[in-house]
């Protein structure tokens, strides 16, 4: 890797290819909300949102996430930190709280949150693991902890030469930011119960390239961002991202890529660690 390469890769995730001062960010977001919402709504329903549930969304992103929750739960509150809140400007919902900052530098008192969830967001946080145990420690006891994450398939795995490029190139370029999207969503289910929680539950759902709806629109504008990175880096050429582009636009082409995995629990109740 030349030095220019590395340069361009010594920064973080809040600053890389997902950026909020890339022009296309909030379309991009609004694509994952599309595509996203439908099953992490069906994970927080399993949880049994109470009506006066304390809240915490970790990553934000543009909020719709943080704002369904905070309708769910009307005599409660949801508090919503990300690092950029920019997209999150509207104070229509009394119970609903912006907060900008970095997760891994703020701390609340333990027991202070019903419900703690993120999605998409400690994959790319080194700090991953101490994460997990933080959020366990904010729970109330009988609290819940939910974490979606995506589980990306080996590159080298790909039968399409231009999927195996472009996606091994990206690979190289979130592990020089310190992310984890090809080992940490399979550890989820451990992770949570390692860190005491019991009655830990998983959802997946497979994603492949070229497919229609929801996925293959969100696919192809993180191609078209990550792409612009990628080349800005020297990691691919142009002609890279091209052809990689116009083989998702084939009819005939599909590409599993990721797995997309939920798990949450629930925090036990005081003096009955070993319980169910």
């Amino acid at each position: 890797m030349s030095a220019v390469t590395e340069a361009a890769l010594a920064t973080d995730y809040a600053s890389g290819a997902l950026s909020k001062d890339t022009p296309e960010e909030f379309e991009r977001l609004q694509l994952l909300q599309a595509w996203g919402d439908p099953d992490t709504r069906t994970v927080l329903r399993k949880l049994g949102l109470g009506r006066d549930w304390q809240c915490l969304e970790i990553g934000a992103g543009a909020g719709s996430v943080a704002r369904w929750t905070a309708d769910q739960c009307p005599d409660g509150s949801v508090l919503a930190v990300d690092m950029d809140t920019r997209y999150l400007a509207d104070t229509d919902r009394p119970n609903l709280e912006w907060r900008t900052g970095d997760i891994r530098e703020l701390d609340f008192a333990p027991g202070s949150f019903d419900l703690v969830h993120s999605r998409f967001t400690f994959c790319h946080l080194p700090e991953r693991e101490e994460l997990v145990a933080r959020a366990v420690r904010w729970l109330k006891p009988g609290g819940r902890l939910a974490l979606g994450e995506p589980l990306l398939m080996p590159a080298a795995g790909s039968v399409h030469e231009p999927v195996r490029r472009f996606f091994g190139a990206l690979e190289t370029g979130w592990a020089a930011q310190g992310s984890d999207m090809h080992r940490w969503a399979q550890t989820l289910p451990s992770q949570l119960a390692r860190a005491g929680l019991r009655d830990v539950e998983v959802l997946t759902r497979a994603n492949s390239l070229g497919e229609p709806g929801p996925y293959g629109a969100l696919a192809a504008a993180n191609i078209r961002q990550e792409g612009a990175y990628l080349v800005s880096t020297g990691l691919l050429t142009r002609a890279d991202v091209d052809a990689v582009t116009d083989l998702c636009a084939d009819p005939g082409f599909t590409d599993l890529r990721s797995i997309t995995v939920y798990a949450w629990g629930r925090k036990p109740a005081a003096g009955a660690e070993g319980g169910s």
